[in-house]
């Protein structure tokens, strides 16, 4: 690299540097506003009274019907209330004085205690103080979670996003799940007067603010108890020894010892990957038991429920906080390793190939447009259902950089990729474009897109060789093909929606299924070191609707 060319490259690279750190700037700046504008409780704020109710709005589970009620006159003077099923607590701070009364159960729910927290303090600096959040989203803020290392890593997804006027409107940062909606004006605060939760177990807790006014010396109204008397503490139990979570990372907790835990099993899979990890987010109590599993994730979601069941009677020693046990909200980090079985293997072996890994065993055997691949010109002649007979031509140079058209009677249906961007020209009328468009279609893998990609989406199947024409029945003495499918099938087990691909033992693509349309692949012959088919058959659903030969593959 010439002295001029470094000299450029290092400052490109300072100016997205600079750029990257604008970018945080921006995102902490945002959310340190979105507390300036939403944060009652804070030092010097205007003393209030609050009272929010909620309720469990999607499957009506009386559980999480629930009240808050907050009476606060400064940081350190205070009242809060909190009833519900699972869980009530009166909880007074006057100066130096904390006392706290608990339910028997004596332990607090995480979804009550983000209500609890999301009430008087909604925004969360200090979890979000290290986050390098970028803006793939307007108004937000998005960054990556990364959950285990290696091969079995993996990641999950972030954000917090805004409201024009620099309010929070959603939060979805581990292990934080908040939506703020419904601001109002309360003195020189903007406060959320709906707040949405999510317990984990398909219930949506919808909590709305029926009272914010001012706290005033006086008689408190619902009462007549004069404001001072309320924050009359019976007793001194310590701040420390209060009923709180702490976010802490799995490697801060001690598993207790007993009872002892017994091997992890695992069922067999025809998912992938078969070896991994499954990030398990749960909330363990004071005594160090779990009690909640808000969601668990992994790159083969199928397992996530059995990973669940099986660490759900794990213990931990207490975490001690100032001496004291709190309950803790942490990312637990299961291994798993699966026998790979595809569907329909009877007790058969097979190698454990993945989706993806049968991806780019055909690319670099089979496909003649992979990146890198020479450059051809093919030509192929073809008949539709009702003998009508067509050409079809491709000039191929580079994935940006190719041009095919289908001829049939000289009706011409044309498309030309130049620099990234695609031209499509035809000159017949509105019945044939359909047609035409399916041979240029069947022409193609059709395989899934990149970017979407996830490998557990995919089930694997053994499969008799018939199964890829669809107006065929499989007899199980067939050779054998590797099917990997998302969607219905019908009685046959031909798929019927979704997308298919099938392989044989060699690795060729033989057969793909997508928008109700299969492309059958035969008579595979070599060119520039590649197998490529030279039959290609085309079904609409289950009928006949063209056959392609292939005449000619060439350099341009």
């Amino acid at each position: 690299m010439t002295r001029r060319k470094f000299g450029s490259y290092l400052g490109l690279c300072f100016v997205l540097a600079l750029a990257a750190q604008a970018q945080q700037d921006d995102f902490h700046d945002a959310v340190a506003r979105a507390a300036r504008l939403s944060t009652l409780a804070e030092p010097g704020a205007r003393p209030f009274h609050l009272k929010l109710t909620a309720q469990d709005t999607t499957m009506r589970n009386p559980e999480y019907n629930a009240e808050i009620e907050v009476w606060w006159a400064a940081s350190d003077k205070w009242r809060r209330s909190v009833k519900s099923l699972a869980f009530t607590q009166i909880a007074i701070q006057n100066r130096g004085r904390y006392y706290e009364s608990n339910s028997e159960a004596a332990y607090l729910p995480y979804w009550f205690d983000e209500l609890i927290r999301g009430s008087v303090d909604p925004i969360p600096v200090e979890a979000l103080a290290n986050v390098s959040a970028d803006a793939d989203r307007p108004a937000c803020g998005n960054w990556e979670v990364v959950h285990g290392s290696g091969d079995e890593m993996f990641s999950s997804y972030a954000s917090m996003c805004f409201n024009p006027d620099g309010t929070a409107r959603e939060i979805f940062a581990e292990p934080i799940g908040l939506k703020l909606a419904a601001y109002q004006e309360f003195g020189n605060k903007r406060v959320a007067r709906q707040l949405n939760v999510w317990p984990g177990d398909r219930s949506e807790v919808t909590a709305r603010v029926t009272v914010l006014e001012p706290l005033e010396n006086g008689e408190y109204s619902g009462s007549g108890t004069p404001i001072s008397n309320l924050f009359d503490a019976p007793d001194d139990t310590g701040l420390a020894s209060r009923v709180r979570f702490v976010s802490i990372p799995e490697s801060a907790l001690a598993t207790s010892d007993s009872p002892a835990r017994p091997p992890l099993s695992w069922p067999s899979s025809y998912t992938f990957p078969v070896n991994g990890v499954i990030a398990v987010r749960v909330q363990i109590d004071r005594v160090g038991n779990i009690r909640e599993f808000p969601s668990a994730i992994s790159k083969n979601q199928a397992i996530n429920t059995i990973a669940v069941a099986q660490i759900k009677n794990w213990k931990f020693k207490p975490y001690l906080v100032d001496g004291s046990p709190v309950e803790v909200v942490t990312t637990l980090h299961v291994p798993f390793h699966l026998k790979y079985q595809p569907l329909g293997a009877n007790g058969k072996e097979f190698p454990p190939i993945s989706f993806g890994a049968h991806i780019k065993q055909y690319r670099a055997l089979s496909d003649l447009r992979a990146e890198r691949s020479k450059p051809f010109r093919l030509r192929a002649s073809f008949v539709l259902g009702g003998d009508q007979a067509g050409r079809y031509e491709e000039t191929w140079q580079s994935p940006d950089e190719w041009t095919r058209q289908v001829e049939l009677g000289g009706i011409v249906l044309g498309e030309t990729r130049t620099s990234g961007n695609t031209a499509t020209n035809f000159n017949g009328g509105i019945l044939w474009r359909p047609k035409l468009q399916a041979v240029l279609s069947a022409m193609q893998d059709r395989l899934p897109d990149p970017r979407t990609f996830q490998e557990a989406d995919w089930g694997i199947s053994a499969v008799p060789e018939s199964n890829v024409d669809p107006s065929s029945v499989g007899d199980s003495s067939e050779p054998v093909l590797i099917r990997a499918a998302r969607g219905a099938v019908d009685a046959n087990n031909h798929p019927t929606s979704g997308q298919a691909y099938w392989f044989d033992s060699d690795g060729l693509l033989r057969a793909n299924f997508a928008e109700g349309a299969t492309v059958v692949n035969s008579k595979f012959a070599p060119w520039d070191l590649k197998q490529v088919p030279r039959r290609i058959e085309l079904f609409i659903a289950t009928t006949p609707a063209a056959v392609v030969t292939v005449s000619s593959i060439e350099a341009p």
